[in-house]
């Protein structure tokens, strides 16, 4: 900085006058020369205040704290001198401005990562993919990127919290571990909708599934309208932090979930009945009954799955009766 540039450039000075002094003061006691010495050391003592004072990151809070310690009253934007500081024996001070210069370094460091934190979030968006062939269906892609961001950005986080400096601002700082955390949450709950959304679509997509499941079904469209809104939603803003600002965001994933639990466990509940009443059922997986199920119009249907309900059987012939 410019402060610290001239401090520099004054101690050099300071020294050659200092020298040339010196070799001119061997020639005999000069009182100019002495008074000159007592005034250049004078100063001298001021330059640790005056290189602290001048540190670029001092903001009004901490200039409030440097008045008030020297027992004089300062307004903000009030503007004032070196020479004034001077006149308020600023150099009796010294530890205690170094120690709030340091502070305000210290604060500002910590002010320089939490910006790069904000502006990397303010950016960062999901990948919105369209799902199969609907217009209007979409899916989140690869959150890699966003889950290596959030943890990189939660050690920082904490390690900001741990420091020396971090007092004055601890309150965005924490404010910011929050957020990073509620986006961990909401994005945990968003991964599981989709994954259980993506899954049931494809069963209650079935007009006889949905026949066979009234309650289910409506359950499903109740959480399937709430994931096309969202979605919808999300493509057109994709970044993540707007997308996932709000404790509502949360709730409204949670109990669509609990939902999709619900529904899950109902079309459970549905095979286990199918099972019971025809025994080789049990030799299927879900995914495999639940085909066979959805076309119950296709008595075609269960050719691929005969092998595994009936040992000698691979194939059965299908005719019309008249």
């Amino acid at each position: 900085t410019d402060v610290e540039y001239d401090m520099r450039q004054f101690e050099t000075d300071a020294l050659q006058l200092k020298q040339r002094g010196s070799n001119l003061s061997k020639e005999g006691v000069d009182r100019v020369l002495q008074k000159f010495d007592v005034e250049v050391k004078s100063f001298s003592d001021l330059m640790p205040v005056v290189s602290a004072l001048g540190n670029k990151d001092l903001k009004p809070k901490h200039w409030k704290k440097i008045f008030d310690m020297m027992n004089t009253n300062w307004n903000v934007g009030n503007p004032f001198t070196l020479s004034y500081l001077i006149s308020l024996e600023v150099k009796n001070y010294k530890d205690k401005i170094e120690e709030i210069s340091a502070t305000a370094s210290g604060e500002a460091q910590i002010e320089d990562s939490l910006e790069s934190i904000k502006k990397r979030w303010s950016e960062l968006p999901f990948i919105v993919k369209q799902y199969r062939d609907y217009k209007d269906r979409f899916i989140i892609g690869s959150v890699e990127e966003i889950i290596q961001t959030l943890d990189d950005h939660s050690v920082s986080i904490l390690t900001m919290l741990g420091a020396r400096y971090v007092a004055g601002i601890r309150k965005e700082v924490e404010e910011w571990e929050k957020k990073l955390n509620l986006i961990a949450e909401i994005i945990d709950e968003w991964l599981t909708c989709q994954r259980q959304w993506m899954y049931l679509e494809n069963i209650f997509s079935a007009e006889d599934i949905q026949k066979q499941l009234p309650a289910e079904s409506a359950k499903f469209t109740q959480v399937d309208k709430f994931w096309k809104d969202i979605m919808v939603k999300t493509a057109k803003k994709p970044i993540v932090a707007e997308a996932c600002g709000g404790d509502d965001v949360l709730k409204k994933f949670q109990l669509n979930n609990n939902i999709l639990d619900d529904i899950q466990k109902g079309l459970e509940n549905y095979l286990e009945t199918k099972r019971s009443a025809f025994p080789r059922f049990y030799f299927l997986s879900n995914d495999e009954l639940l085909e066979i199920l959805s076309q119950t119009r296709n008595p075609h249907a269960v050719q691929n799955h005969l092998r595994k309900c009936f040992d000698n059987i691979n194939k059965i012939k299908f005719t019309d009766i008249e």
